[in-house]
């Protein structure tokens, strides 16, 4: 695998002036983070380099809607969002469980178990809305619910990708969580792609979308 660390991409954002991301997640609860972060600390304590997710970050990154621009036409912006509503609700309330992690080429991941719901919710909204959300490699077909652990800072990485392949960390069990609600956010990427103090900043929230009955809440 070809890692790919921050470095190698930091300037493209800084450079291109869009610093401010949407997208759709689902927020993973608190009463799963100690876990996680039990999983993290065992990460630090192999290759302390790389770039540690906040725990008040953790997510599963459903999909990316674009860039915000600084004028934006609010009629379209509300459009899409109610576009997304409709879609979201078609959908029940399921559960997912968090278990075993693995690597992409730019970062460490927490595998997530959804029955393909997340998948279909990105498909949907990939169709419906074609033309007027982004369109990206990780859509469709390759898309892979996650919660990111850490990202690669440094290209030498062998340590970490070695000790994710143990048993002990493989086979890690993070819990299960019901999935009632996704949240359209803001993210700042500077702040989400800084130190551990300003990941949590990186976040800003722009409405929930309520699944099944949960919907008109």
């Amino acid at each position: 695998m070809e890692v790919t660390p921050i470095r190698e991409y930091w300037n493209d954002i800084l450079s291109s002036g869009d610093t401010v991301y949407a997208g759709l997640i689902y927020r993973i609860p608190p009463r799963l983070w100690r876990s996680l972060i039990t999983v993290q600390n065992k990460l630090r304590s192999i290759d302390s380099r790389q770039l540690y997710s906040n725990p008040a970050t953790f997510h599963v990154p459903i999909k990316g809607l674009g860039y915000l621009q600084d004028e934006i036409n609010l009629n379209k912006y509300e459009a899409v969002l109610q576009k997304i509503k409709a879609i979201v609700s078609d959908f029940p309330p399921f559960e997912i469980s968090v278990k075993g992690i693995d690597a992409f080429p730019t970062a460490v991941y927490a595998m997530v178990e959804d029955g393909g719901r997340f998948k279909e919710i990105n498909q949907r909204i990939l169709e419906e809305l074609e033309g007027n959300v982004e369109k990206s490699r990780f859509d469709a077909d390759e898309f892979m619910p996650h919660v990111t652990l850490a990202t690669f800072n440094t290209k030498d990485v062998s340590a970490l990708l070695h000790a994710i392949q143990l048993d002990e960390l493989r086979n890690s069990d993070f819990g299960s969580a019901g999935v009632y609600e996704i949240e359209a956010v803001r993210v700042n990427l500077i702040f989400a792609l800084g130190p551990q103090e300003t990941q949590d900043s990186a976040f800003s929230y722009i409405r929930s979308f309520w699944l099944g009955k949960f919907n008109g809440r």
